[in-house]
């Protein structure tokens, strides 16, 4: 229930603070005193308050920073460029505010990021295609590899004597699979997710996303995207929550997407996709919340029943109808020869074998070269 503004003493130079944890109070002002100046800082958490303005340059002041949560105040404005240069950022968390502008390609020389949430602001454009620069998302770190801190820590030793008396782990809150989970510790070190939602974010899904095999949450959902989802989805083999929820999505789901055995939340209501919906692997433990919004779908979970118990994918189905049509006129074409030749040979068999046809046939052809000449 604190509130008033963060004293400048607090953060002014010559802190040595490691951990500032002011988070759910009523504080306001500015993000962070002007003057301040933490360069020995890991952790800022202070989501839940009413700052407003932007983001503190103060941040840049701090190179050891590796979490960083201002989630749900009311600040405002571009995410600034320096802020994607920053050399150790881990968990960037700036939902909940009113940010504009466009997610920048700058985000992806970020490649100590796992944890990115963005979501509830007002930001606009595309999403950029270069996240698979980012090296935690798309291949595991060694295993004798701790990189959660500057300095390979995974929890803090608060000890003014100079004996272990209290520790604790620092971490933070991420929505995955519904569900606002906190990851602290080794957990941290283990998480990946990406959460853009409810923005106005437009464009196609990036095909690059399905490179991140070590993604275990991606939420797109409230959004203005349209096109299929790609198919390099089948990739996201460590993804174990995927919300695509009300965008502007058509085609269907790819059917190699049904191979995602680490899959346990997912979402593609309300969007205009269409076909049958895979029904095997874990796509068989989805109910109809999952899919409901999309008229054109059919099949298990939703009441729709396909038209066909093993309907062909699209480009089977386009395979299809170039070969009836080529059929189709194979057998016109072929009916017409058949034709002509069955009355080309009729007509002279009937005149080899009757005489009398044979002469009065010969007759009118004399007739019709004399007339012929004659009028010559």
């Amino acid at each position: 229930m604190f509130s008033g503004e963060i004293p400048h003493q607090l953060t002014a130079t010559g802190s040595r603070l490691v951990y500032l944890n002011l988070s759910n109070n009523r504080l306001r002002g500015e993000m962070l005193p002007r003057d301040s100046n933490m360069t020995d800082l890991e952790c800022l958490q202070i989501s839940g308050n009413n700052f407003r303005g932007v983001i503190s340059p103060a941040i840049s002041r701090s190179p050891s920073l590796v979490i960083l949560d201002i989630r749900n105040n009311y600040l405002s404005g571009n995410i600034p460029s320096w802020l994607y240069n920053h050399p150790h950022l881990v968990a960037v968390l700036l939902g909940g505010n009113n940010f504009e502008g466009h997610i920048r390609r700058q985000l992806c020389r970020m490649k100590t990021l796992q944890v990115l949430d963005i979501s509830k602001n007002h930001l606009r454009g595309g999403i950029p295609s270069c996240l698979d620069n980012i090296t935690f998302w798309k291949q595991s770190p060694p295993d004798d590899t701790n990189y959660f801190t500057q300095n390979g820590r995974l929890y803090f030793l608060l000890n003014p004597s100079g004996k272990p008396t209290l520790d604790f782990e620092i971490g933070t809150d991420f929505l995955t699979k519904n569900v606002l989970y906190s990851f602290k510790g080794l957990p941290l070190t283990l998480m990946t997710g990406i959460n853009l939602s409810w923005n106005k974010l437009t464009g196609y899904i990036p095909s690059e996303l399905g490179e991140l095999s070590q993604l275990r949450s991606l939420n797109l959902s409230n959004n203005l995207l349209t096109g299929n989802i790609p198919t390099s989805f089948q990739n996201l083999k460590s993804m174990e929550s995927l919300d695509l929820s009300r965008n502007n999505l058509s085609g269907d789901i790819p059917y190699p997407m049904a191979k995602l055995s680490s899959l346990s939340s997912f979402s593609v209501a309300y969007n205009n996709l269409s076909g049958r919906i895979p029904s095997d692997g874990q796509f068989s433990t989805f109910d109809m919340n999952s899919f409901i919004g999309n008229p054109l779908f059919c099949g298990d979970p939703l009441p729709q029943i396909c038209s066909t118990t093993n309907p062909l994918e699209p480009q089977d189905k386009d395979q299809e109808k170039e070969d009836s049509i080529f059929q189709s006129n194979l057998f016109f074409y072929g009916f017409v020869a058949v034709s002509y030749a069955f009355g080309l040979w009729v007509s002279f068999g009937i005149l080899i074998l009757n005489r009398r046809w044979r002469q009065t046939y010969f007759r009118a052809i004399d007739r019709y070269i004399l007339s012929f000449f004659g009028q010559k």
